[in-house]
């Protein structure tokens, strides 16, 4: 037995508080889409909660490929194969955007018949329909920043991509959703009011951040080719 090891522990919280704020911040972004979408109304926020439980339910895709992935890529690192490592994440990137892409797109092509699936209520229907053309782009956005940060976590970023995330999410997704759908400035079109303002956002904000964990990724795969190089000319 041996008392609790403060460089391990301060290790363990300099990873996992940035991760856990991550996962505050889209988890908030979503609890507050609901809540201001609540104030349009009732029907509104039945259509907005069927579109929220499909994307979840389609987020366990990626998020199975996301741990898969960054299990493999940390193993890597750890037995001192960086290529390796590259290798299985950029696979695991590509198969996570190709499941999107694909799930997404089967959600969109069917979204009749998944929102029957749901209700028979045409009023409902007809409030979550336009949410699910959203789905396809959204979904897309979702499953690349999934695995991206998770092989991200691997190599021990978890900082940037929490500033990343607030700035996507909170920023474009919730604020620009809020703007969008209550026609803050008086120039919003008609498309985009109410729930659809949200869920446009929120999909923009999504790819933002994918866009930026897929880069910062690049960046992080060349900088440890650049010491590759350097150590065997060495």
């Amino acid at each position: 037995m041996s008392g609790p090891d403060r460089a391990v522990l301060a290790g363990l919280l300099r990873l996992g508080l940035p991760m856990g704020g991550s996962i505050l911040i889209e988890v908030t972004g979503f609890t507050f889409m609901a809540f201001f979408i609540s104030r349009i109304g009732p029907t509104p926020v039945a259509g907005h909660q069927i579109a929220v439980n499909l994307v979840s339910l389609m987020y366990m895709l990626p998020l199975a490929i996301a741990n898969a992935s960054s299990t493999l890529v940390a193993q890597r690192i750890g037995a001192g194969d960086a290529e390796g490592a590259r290798r299985i994440g950029w696979h695991g990137l590509e198969i996570g955007m190709l499941a999107g892409a694909s799930v997404g797109a089967a959600a969109f092509l069917l979204r009749h018949a998944i929102l029957h699936a749901y209700t028979d209520d045409p009023v409902i229907v007809a409030a979550a329909l336009p949410l699910l053309a959203w789905v396809a782009l959204f979904h897309l956005g979702d499953a690349t920043q999934a695995v991206a940060s998770f092989i991200l976590r691997a190599y021990r970023i978890v900082n940037l991509p929490l500033v990343i995330n607030a700035v996507a999410i909170w920023g474009i997704g919730l604020a620009g959703g809020y703007l969008l759908a209550f026609d803050i400035g008086g120039s919003t079109p008609a498309i985009l009011k109410g729930a659809q303002g949200f869920w446009a956002a929120a999909s923009f904000g999504l790819l933002a951040t994918a866009v930026a964990f897929v880069l910062l990724l690049v960046r992080t795969f060349r900088g440890q080719g650049v010491r590759e190089r350097a150590a065997a000319a060495s």
